[in-house]
């Protein structure tokens, strides 16, 4: 299962979601969605973005939690 981290990491830096929007000059909705739903994976264009903005790698971001993992907390 791989997942986005977003919001641990802007919380850690003291960074709204608003701040994710304005920073990043995403549209509205996807700034909202990957600070808000850990399920969202950005596309490429947005993770570029991610990058010039914030510096982040996506390895500092999306992490892959493994299904013998996901099964067991069923």
């Amino acid at each position: 299962m791989i997942k986005n981290n977003i919001k641990s990491l802007m919380e850690a830096q003291g960074l709204t979601r608003y701040r994710l929007w304005k920073d990043t000059k995403l549209n509205r909705e996807t700034a909202y969605r990957l600070y808000d739903d850990p399920d969202y994976i950005p596309s490429k264009s947005v993770m570029e973005c991610l990058w010039k903005t914030y510096r982040w790698q996506p390895a500092q971001y999306i992490f892959c939690i493994p299904e013998e993992l996901t099964q067991q907390a069923v």
